[in-house]
């Protein structure tokens, strides 16, 4: 988890599976590594969700969550309009396939010039690809522990 992120899968009998891919906060920045894409189209994408809904459902309860996220990743990663930062380079390169959606391959690269933000976005395409929402949690929860 080094990442600054936290995956993980929640099964709800309501929802049943759940993938999430969570920011980890950093000095008091809900965004944490996700900060830089903010303000990018992928930002956009980057589901912003209330603590309450999340927290109830880290107890067992993803049905407040589910409500909120929104659209299902593979909408959200069809909105990003990112073609591989290899294209030139990689022989495997197919226009269609090699940007965010559902055939992405795990080679993908997102085509930021900074070396550690198209890391970040690239974990975003990829995460989209598995189903996986991408998301940032503001405010404060609550813990039943």
């Amino acid at each position: 988890m080094g990442d600054g992120f936290r995956e993980f899968e929640l099964d709800d009998p309501e929802q049943g599976i759940l993938k999430l891919l969570v920011a980890i906060p950093q000095q008091g920045d809900p965004w944490g590594v996700l900060a830089p894409l903010r303000d990018t189209e992928w930002g956009q994408q980057i589901q912003v969700v209330d603590a309450e809904p999340y927290s109830h459902a880290l107890h067992g309860w993803a049905t407040p969550l589910v409500r909120v996220l929104g659209v299902k990743p593979k909408v959200r990663a069809r909105r990003v309009v990112a073609v591989c930062g290899l294209e030139k380079s990689c022989l495997g390169f197919k226009k269609g396939v090699c940007q965010p959606g559902l055939e992405l391959p795990g080679c993908y690269e997102a085509p930021f010039s900074d070396h550690n933000l198209s890391l970040i976005a690239s974990r975003v395409a990829l995460a989209w690809r598995e189903g996986r929402y991408v998301v940032v949690v503001e405010g404060e929860g609550f813990s039943l522990s």
